[in-house]
């Protein structure tokens, strides 16, 4: 009998775990994305609606520099014709004359966005600190 007690049952070792358990990242990754789901629609809408007044004053004509461009293509600053490859420099030198002024552009609807992209780089490449898009107001119903 002596022989067994000194004889002791051994469990075994427990190996150490070397493997990534996936399971738990997927849960977590999913929650962030059901998380994230729930609040994008109330980022995308202002939170508090504001009615905003009515301009009592037209813009002042003498602080816009307008550049132009017509259904045909062609292009304008300041009423005064010009063309793709002299708009920055033409610009530049209004820009100079009117320090702070900002920088209006207007185009025909049918005007693709590329040529309208082209004249912001234009008016960003002159210096134009402020620049603006033109827009026709909605006419009220009648």
């Amino acid at each position: 009998m002596a022989k067994y007690a000194m004889m002791r049952l051994r469990a075994p070792e427990a190996e150490p775990v070397t493997e990534v358990n996936i399971i738990p990242v997927i849960d977590i990754s999913l929650v962030l994305l059901v998380i994230l789901f729930v609040t994008a629609p109330l980022l995308a809408y202002p939170t508090l609606p504001v009615s905003l007044p009515p301009a009592s004053a037209l813009p002042n004509q003498e602080l816009t520099i307008a550049i132009t461009c017509a259904a045909d293509g062609s292009l304008s600053v300041r009423a005064a014709p010009t063309t793709w490859a002299t708009l920055e420099s033409d610009l530049r030198h209004e820009v100079e004359k009117k320090k702070g002024a900002i920088v209006l552009i207007r185009a025909d609807k049918t005007v693709k966005y590329r040529v309208i992209q082209r004249m912001i780089a234009a008016a960003k490449g002159a210096g134009a600190g402020q620049i603006a898009l033109a827009t026709e107001p909605p006419k009220a119903a009648r």
